[in-house]
């Protein structure tokens, strides 16, 4: 496809924030979106992703973003023509300290008044849900029936479908080299097969997103961390589906899907700005060792297979949606910390509003670019699962 001379707007990044973002956009009238996408449509760090979709969220503006998600996730094939392969099969997190239990508590609150169904249970109510658990040493565990599952694989194809078929042209093969700007506001960007003009450039570029803000003069604090994931081969001793079961302690997690169990050992690395993540063998012994402890009988399973990701993390773990600080035309969505996938519908329907409407309908001031290097409150126990 032809790279455009203008567009309306240009959105860096055709993961699968970029992708709803511009389908959002054309949904809502404005037509001439391009996206740049530096491989292909959902071939970076959204492909990495586990796909999990969870309510159990500290705040109130999260825990709305995922409610709504799971609205549009249930859906999904009617309104995208796409079968996202969406499946509740429920978040268990396995609490050891108290401490741990009184973090949540209220939490499970929070979700209980915002319509969530988040419960805490025993440990043998756990044991029921995931029978070849250990549950000596727990003290109670979190069970979210309705958190589940989904592909980001298929999801961000049905929105950058749908936006091709309002008009939005996605670009991909090709990198953003500069960012055009006129006394402190955006004008376009030029990338490896020309500028486009443009008032409107929206960040939504993952673990690029320091890098692309760097374009513009602008520092943002999103740090790409590694994490990798593991599969075993078929593995009928564990029968399935299982819940994605976090062991807060640990970092640990895994689920059951189809004939494998999936595994992390919740592994969180900073790699610096070196995007290509290889995937480190030396993990998978921590994997398998913490999940022993958890789970005895995956001890009898063989890792098949594995691979790496990058998590875009922010210093308060919350994502960074907004204008860019001192850059006109410069809208920022990035730093979701794994949990990009699961917000996207919800993402992109609250960018839309912001930039087409002049405010969205829902309060995102926990996610002000500008809040860094400000006193904040909050803090607490970090869940980390996807």
């Amino acid at each position: 496809m032809d790279q455009p001379k203008t567009a309306s707007a240009v959105v860096i990044g055709g993961g699968v924030v970029g992708c709803s973002i511009a389908y959002n956009l054309a949904r809502r009238g404005l037509r001439d979106v391009v996206v740049i996408e530096r491989e292909t449509v959902g071939s970076g760090t959204t492909s990495k992703a586990a796909g999990g979709i969870r309510v159990q969220f500290p705040t109130e503006t999260e825990i709305r973003f995922s409610l709504e998600a799971i609205r549009v996730f249930e859906r999904f094939q009617d309104e995208f023509g796409v079968d996202p392969g969406y499946k509740k099969i429920g978040y268990l997190f396995l609490l050891s300290e108290e401490q741990q239990l009184r973090a949540f508590e209220p939490r499970i609150a929070l979700q209980t008044r915002l319509g969530a169904d988040v419960r805490l249970v025993t440990p043998d109510d756990a044991r029921k849900l995931v029978p070849a658990l250990r549950v000596d040493d727990l003290i109670a565990a979190v069970w979210g029936p309705g958190d589940g599952l989904a592909g980001p694989a298929e999801v961000t194809a049905g929105f950058a479908r749908r936006a091709r078929e309002l008009g939005v042209k996605i670009i991909e093969g090709v990198r953003v080299q500069s960012l055009e700007t006129a006394q402190r506001r955006v004008s376009g960007v030029t990338t490896t097969t020309g500028a486009i003009s443009s008032a409107l450039v929206i960040n939504a570029a993952g673990p690029s997103a320091a890098r692309v803000a760097r374009l513009a003069g602008v520092d943002l604090p999103v740090h790409p961390r590694r994490r990798h994931i593991f599969f075993t081969e078929p593995f009928p001793a564990i029968p399935g589906p299982v819940p994605l079961t976090t062991d807060v302690t640990s970092g640990f997690y895994f689920r059951k899907e189809l004939e494998q169990v999936l595994l992390s050992p919740g592994d969180v690395e900073d790699i610096g700005e070196d995007f290509d993540v290889p995937m480190d063998p030396g993990k998978v012994e921590d994997a398998v060792q913490k999940a022993i402890q958890r789970v005895p009988i995956i001890g009898d399973a063989r890792i098949a297979g594995g691979w790496a990701g990058l998590r875009p993390l922010t210093p308060d773990d919350h994502a960074i949606i907004g204008w860019a600080p001192g850059v006109e035309g410069f809208f920022q969505a990035v730093g979701f910390g794994g949990h990009g996938f699961q917000h996207s519908p919800a993402t992109g329907r609250y960018v839309a509003e912001w930039l087409l409407d002049g405010k969205p309908s829902l309060d995102l001031s926990l996610f002000d670019p500008g809040r860094f290097g400000r006193p904040r409150a909050g803090g607490g126990l970090k869940v980390d699962a996807e």
